[in-house]
């Protein structure tokens, strides 16, 4: 019988305008409420000792709490600018999070103001100076340096974080991309490592070895509590993820690799990867048995068998996505793509 993985797990909370990232399990990461669905974090005057790439990584993070056309970001490779609708502001006083730092009585009354002076939507540009940075507002029709003041409440506004972000995770070869926010955020959770200290190889692609270890990472698991001993796979001496694809095997999330060997090196397909991200759904107690499988990608004949339901589940819960109606199961994913897949896995798991 699978083990299942308990309350010790890594978890995503999804609410309306904004989610929360907690680690309970592993006490090195101290990761709690990366965007906060409940209160307005202060940026007062601690955003000026703030250094550039800390407010980065901060804008990215609090993308995602909102909708593509509620908050949009523009990255280049020294600034960063920030779009958000006047609209999404006043929706924050219907869900609870209540950006605006002088409360939605003086944002009604000013709104009519805030129209003329910034159209439909703030903009917000940050561009970096040294490891500082200055900021500007696009305000009548052209870009003005904000003072303190507007910078601090401009940045309550757009901030939903409400952790200390861990050193790193400014990766220079993913400013841009579109999967940006969804890597940093993996990181702010100790899931996904960089390639060096400034880069993660977004375009690379993902073995099979770093596929185990983001799973894991994610479960909550702990190699010195939950190892039981060595997997079956003869080719595991000397990996370094050995003991975490051990526990896994032992939870039942590896069972798509069914040979002898586990080939850590080899590049995962997208079916392997849809079958072990559908198995740690399972794991998590998440109602695999109740929920839609129903694949109907026009190449499922191309599937392994036990692949075409893991695949069917993600594609109905909106994990995953294919291409023409095709989900080409042998092809291989790349860095950025598990990344998304995997966060929208978390935030899956915790929505039930």
């Amino acid at each position: 019988m699978k083990k299942t993985i308990l309350a010790g797990a890594l978890s995503i909370a999804c609410f309306t305008g904004g989610f929360g990232i907690q680690a309970y399990a592993n006490g090195n990461e101290a990761v709690a409420n990366i965007i906060h669905p409940k209160q307005v974090v202060a940026a007062t005057n601690q955003v000026q000792s703030m250094s550039y790439q800390d407010v980065y990584k901060m804008l990215l993070l609090s993308k995602l709490g909102f909708d593509n056309d509620e908050l949009t970001l523009v990255t280049t490779k020294n600034s960063i600018t920030v779009k958000i609708s006047l609209k999404a502001i006043m929706d924050t006083y219907a869900d609870g999070t209540n950006l605006f730092p002088e409360g939605e009585k003086a944002l009604q009354e000013n709104l009519a103001e805030f129209k003329k002076l910034f159209g439909d939507a703030i903009q917000m540009k940050i561009t970096q100076s040294g490891n500082s940075f200055k900021v500007e507002i696009f305000t009548a029709g052209k870009w003005e340096a904000a003072s303190k003041e507007d910078m601090n409440d401009l940045m309550t506004v757009f901030n939903r974080a409400d952790l200390d972000l861990r050193p790193g995770g400014y990766f220079t070869d993913a400013i841009g991309h579109w999967a940006e926010s969804y890597i940093q955020l993996l990181y702010q959770g100790g899931i996904v490592t960089g390639t060096t200290d400034t880069t993660f190889n977004p375009n690379g692609q993902v073995t099979r070895g770093q596929l185990a270890a983001m799973i894991f990472r994610a479960s909550g698991l702990d190699v010195n509590e939950d190892y039981e001993g060595p997997a079956s796979y003869k080719d595991m001496q000397g990996f370094w993820g050995a003991k975490e694809v051990a526990i896994l095997q032992e939870y039942g999330l590896l069972e798509i690799f069914d040979g002898d060997y586990f080939e850590p090196n080899k590049p995962a397909t997208r079916e392997e990867m849809a079958h072990v991200t559908a198995s740690y759904l399972e794991a998590m107690d998440f109602n695999v048995a109740s929920a839609n499988k129903n694949n109907t990608f026009t190449d499922k004949n191309e599937m392994r068998k036990e692949a075409v339901e893991s695949i069917g589940l993600l594609q109905q819960l909106g994990i995953i996505e294919g291409a023409n109606g095709k989900f080409n199961p042998k092809g291989n994913l790349t860095r950025a793509q598990f990344s998304k897949i995997l966060t929208l896995t978390l935030m899956t798991a915790s929505e039930e």
